[in-house]
């Protein structure tokens, strides 16, 4: 075994056996949006952003993802959380930053500081979440998540079956246009933009004729599978929450705490 297989065999293997790959889909999903939400809602609380900044530590840990992995995705946004920092400073009025100037403002500058914090927060659960649960987990963590919406009458499973298939189908759409950009090269000779439109159209003719090929080809499947129309349900599965799972679910309301013990401080 080579060394970049052994390093991707024991990178496989360490994001297997995770805390939070142990944990079922259902209640990552749920820790997901109940700090999700804190997040949004986080103040200027001191002793909360401590917690907060302990939670994002960890996340690495939790996921098996390498540290490299785990920031990459919030380096690519890097220019997103800097306009959004710059556009607070420049548009909220407040006392100025710089002497014989009107702006950027110091509060508006905070403002955006903090507001980049929380959206970089709930990316790095994001970021998480997504390495750790397949796209079945997911579909599965919503339609059991929110299956008493059933009886209210919200076709829960449904929408969570008509969501796995468009998942999927976006996936072999993105598959079907790499492979047509591959198929289709220009010549380094024929630059310019006649040979340019020619062949986008080449390529979007042969992208239709390969969709509908595998439209026909996934209908073909689901007849032999005994679906005539319709869409295959993901396969029910039983909740059993073990320690981890409501150690990860109850975490995040311990949050909620931190406010209300620095104020009987005070």
């Amino acid at each position: 075994m080579r060394g970049n297989e052994a390093f991707g065999y024991f990178t496989t293997m360490m994001s297997r056996s995770c805390f939070l790959n142990r944990c079922d889909p259902r209640s990552r999903l749920a820790a997901f949006i109940i700090a999700s939400l804190i997040f949004a809602r986080v103040g200027q609380a001191v002793a909360l952003w401590w917690f907060v900044a302990l939670i994002v530590l960890f996340l690495p840990w939790m996921a098996g993802m390498r540290w490299q992995d785990f920031l990459f995705p919030l380096w690519k946004m890097r220019l997103f959380f800097l306009f959004l920092f710059l556009l607070h400073g420049f548009f909220i009025p407040g006392s100025a930053l710089l002497p014989y100037t009107q702006w950027p403002s110091t509060e508006g500058l905070i403002i955006g500081a903090y507001q980049s914090l929380r959206l970089g927060l709930m990316a790095c659960l994001a970021v998480v979440l997504v390495r750790v649960s397949s796209t079945d987990e997911l579909i599965m963590g919503l339609s059991g998540l929110f299956c008493f919406f059933k009886k209210l009458g919200i076709p829960v499973l449904h929408w969570a079956t008509l969501l796995s298939w468009t998942l999927e189908c976006v996936d072999r759409l993105l598959t079907l246009t790499d492979a047509t950009k591959y198929k289709l090269t220009m010549d380094a000779d024929r630059q310019g933009w006649a040979p340019t439109i020619t062949l986008l159209s080449q390529r979007a003719s042969l992208f239709i004729t390969d969709m509908m090929a595998d439209m026909v080809h996934q209908e073909r499947q689901l007849r032999e599978q005994g679906i005539p129309f319709g869409l295959p349900p993901p396969a029910p599965l039983a909740f059993h929450p073990g320690w981890r799972d409501i150690v990860l679910v109850v975490y995040p309301f311990c949050l909620l705490v931190i406010p209300w013990i620095s104020t009987m401080d005070q």
